[in-house]
């Protein structure tokens, strides 16, 4: 029974009033914080659990790894920036091949790239993110677009893989509770069953592709286009080489191969040769490491910089993440309070008065207000996988339906929630405000979320 109750849920309204009404995550997440350590402290008289929770951040190696991993892409995009490899491989691009010569080519390639990056989202956000930047610049293509298309092949399509690493913690989830059910299909054959019931992930897909081959924006993304043109097109680079050196798109293309080898190298080695078992936040970590030990010797070895500069450069990249790494640990706290506070649990009980075919629906909404609201589509599902995969069960309904609704829910709020570790990091790599982000993404996520309502709708009514 959750002591907290109602109570559970006043630091979550809190962050989201303050982010949207003062467009300050940092804020309003410290406000959440202050607020849940009242919470708490009213109930067990411990006032200082949420500076236990942040203290706790770093004793995690999978959030400490994801957070000193931003770190390390901010010196790793400024290198390769001062190095020359932006404006080269723009050059190369637009101008020497002509690969990427118009704004449609230029919005498809991170688009495709993200679904190719299929075994981890946080490394599919960074690559698609850094690759597509300048070219985005390029174009005059607002930030805020790039974001949304990292975001969406990031976090939706890492769901939605089944052999990826979202796919195994899923079946890791389904497992136990599928053995108390007494259950004996294969749990990851229902996991494979359940990829077609995705509809969210589905409709954002056509939602995201049909923007790119028209061309055509709404809502604030469509005044954010007309606003950032003027500023966007001019075309303006960092580097800082020698005089006798040419910017070379090599010094940009080389360290992303070598970080997306490193990824799937890593995942193999730590899986015991299965993608789908290996350690995520570890590999992307260990793989931005060695690509800024990598990427160092490289630009040495052509007399581009000295240690010295090469460090600089690296140390400048790192300090302009270092505020977004700070909301991101701040919104790694916060998860763990409402954790603490049960704040999902409370929301998710509410489904359990609802039955027939408006099962499937409810659940879809109950899953998308919890991840909105904690910012994690991993918790989001490690709870409800236990909650409303039994209620299914009981119901009659296919186990794959409520995994599909599940999931759909959940990448929903992991795409749109401010406080999301996908939305922060799609911010940080893509230099876009975090509320920005938001704003300018949630109509089509609304949109696609509208469309999975309307399908599970008539699904529920099949059964």
């Amino acid at each position: 029974m959750n002591e907290y109750r109602f109570l559970s849920i006043i630091p979550m309204i809190i962050v989201l009033i303050i982010a949207f009404y003062k467009r300050n995550v940092f804020l309003a997440l410290a406000a959440g914080l202050a607020a849940s350590s009242v919470v708490v402290g009213a109930v067990t008289g411990d006032f200082l659990s949420s500076i236990n929770a942040i203290a706790n951040v770093f004793t995690s190696s999978g959030t400490a790894a994801t957070t000193f991993f931003v770190l390390i892409m901010g010196g790793i995009m400024t290198a390769a920036s001062r190095s020359g490899g932006v404006e080269g491989l723009v050059r190369y691009a637009t101008e020497r091949k002509r690969i990427i010569t118009t704004r449609r080519r230029a919005e498809m390639q991170p688009s495709v790239l993200g679904l190719l990056l299929f075994a981890d989202g946080t490394s599919s956000i960074t690559v698609t993110s850094m690759s597509g930047k300048p070219f985005f610049h390029k174009f005059g293509i607002p930030k805020e677009r790039l974001a949304f298309i990292a975001n969406s092949t990031g976090s939706a399509v890492a769901w939605f893989v089944p052999f990826g690493s979202a796919a195994a913690v899923l079946v890791s989830f389904l497992t136990p509770v599928m053995t108390d059910l007494g259950i004996s299909d294969n749990p990851f054959s229902i996991v494979l069953r359940a990829v077609p019931f995705q509809f969210f992930a589905i409709a954002l897909m056509i939602v995201l592709f049909t923007t790119v081959i028209t061309g055509k924006d709404i809502g604030p993304m469509k005044r954010t286009d007309t606003e950032s043109d003027e500023d966007s097109i001019v075309d303006v680079y960092e580097k800082d080489i020698p005089a006798d050196k040419k910017p070379l798109a090599r010094n940009m293309i080389i360290p992303l191969l070598f970080l997306v080898a490193s990824i799937f190298t890593l995942l193999l080695i730590s899986g015991n040769g299965n993608i789908a078992d290996g350690d995520g936040s570890s590999s992307v970590f260990s793989a931005g490491v060695l690509t800024l030990l990598f990427a160092g010797i490289l630009y040495r070895v052509q007399g581009l910089c000295t240690i010295d500069k090469y460090i600089s450069w690296c140390i400048d990249g790192m300090t302009g993440m270092f505020p977004l790494t700070m909301i991101l640990v701040l919104a790694y706290s916060f998860s763990s309070m409402l954790s603490i506070l049960g704040t999902a649990s409370y929301i998710a009980s509410f489904t359990a008065y609802l039955q027939g075919a408006f099962l499937l629906p409810a659940s879809l909404l109950a899953a998308a207000v919890i991840s909105y609201a904690t910012g994690t589509s991993g918790g989001t599902v490690s709870l409800l996988i236990p909650i409303m995969i039994p209620v299914a069960y009981a119901s009659g309904i296919p186990l794959e339906y409520m995994i599909g609704v599940i999931i759909s829910g959940a990448v929903f709020g992991d795409q749109s929630s401010p406080i999301s570790d996908s939305v922060i990091l799609s911010s940080s790599m893509t230099g876009t405000k975090i509320i920005d982000h938001v704003r300018t993404e949630l109509p089509y996520t609304l949109i696609a979320l509208l469309m999975a309502l309307i399908a599970f709708t008539i699904l529920g009514f099949t059964i």
